[in-house]
């Protein structure tokens, strides 16, 4: 009721989306909205799409519980701290400071003896544990910046952002630090609970991707194929180009009679900060369609 209060307060009469964390609380407010709001045609598609799961939530309860696993190297350098970006900073800060923990064991009895009666000093082998570590959750510090953004469109980044989630904890998986390897399988465990099946997903993401012209149908079609089966990946597809249909009917009468009425057009910023950790779907995408275009160009001289 409160959110229906500020809603109309603030003369917001027509709903796309309400990004709510994940609390079965945020079930009944949903379906109150639902139900307000639907029958005065102020939902897209019934509000069938309404709830988005708040995505920098799951990206925490995600990183937080690899970090249950953490290995006595982190807490040698410095202990856990509640919030996992904290504990991401204090790493990246920590890991300057290498040859100091050098000196000060070589050199300072009290610093020894003040950490034995803990975890011990920090070795060669935990700075190279914890550089690993600091350079993996570097990737989750990175989107969760990205999609917490407010001075620019947000919505359409969120599938690829949850994509590069997808393929670092595959291949972290595999890693040969065995320590590494059951973080990266408990937060594989935890992400598939929230994005492990793409039927499961909020379809507007996939729309929101689509109408990104860096994206469109063929990647997100490749992405997808990558994350889940190709016949799941072809279904979903499918339904998508259905739901692109309805959305266009549903905006077509009203856009008709907006740009009749004026030329002016609005512009909205779709730029989003640097990234420094590389996009892998993407490198992916293009790999394969360079090979695509590579063979094409073979079969035409195969033709002449």
């Amino acid at each position: 009721m409160v959110i229906e209060k500020c809603l109309l307060n603030w003369g917001i009469d027509k709903l796309f989306t309400i990004t709510v964390d994940h609390a079965s609380s945020n079930d009944v407010a949903i379906g109150y909205l639902r139900k307000k709001f639907n029958p005065r045609g102020g939902l897209v598609q019934n509000g069938k799409y309404l709830r988005m799961r708040c995505m920098t939530h799951i990206v925490n309860l995600i990183v937080v519980e690899g970090l249950k696993e953490i290995n006595k190297s982190v807490e040698r350098v410095r202990g856990l701290l509640d919030m996992w970006n904290s504990t991401y900073l204090m790493l990246n800060t920590a890991q300057n400071f290498e040859r100091a923990f050098e000196r000060f064991e070589e050199q300072d009895t009290n610093f020894r003896a003040e950490l034995e009666r803990g975890e011990g000093w920090p070795s060669v082998d935990d700075c190279d544990n914890v550089r690993n570590l600091r350079d993996f959750l570097e990737h989750f510090y990175e989107v969760t910046l990205c999609i917490s953004g407010t001075s620019y469109v947000t919505s359409n980044i969120f599938f690829d952002e949850l994509s590069e989630i997808d393929i670092l904890l595959r291949d972290a998986q595999v890693n040969s630090n065995v320590d590494f390897n059951v973080m990266a399988i408990k937060m594989k465990e935890k992400y598939d609970k929230y994005w492990g099946d793409i039927d499961k997903m909020n379809l507007l993401m996939f729309v929101a991707c689509v109408l990104d012209p860096r994206q469109k149908l063929k990647y997100l079609e490749f992405a997808l194929s990558e994350m889940s089966s190709f016949e799941k990946a072809c279904g979903m597809m499918q339904k998508l180009k259905e739901s692109l249909y309805e959305l266009f009917d549903k905006y077509k009468p009203p856009l008709h009679s907006t740009c009749s009425q004026s030329s002016v057009l609005t512009h909205v910023s779709l730029g989003e900060p640097q990234k420094k950790m590389e996009r892998q779907m993407q490198a992916l995408y293009k790999k394969r369609e360079l090979k695509i275009c590579g063979e094409d160009k073979t079969s035409e001289l195969d033709n002449i």
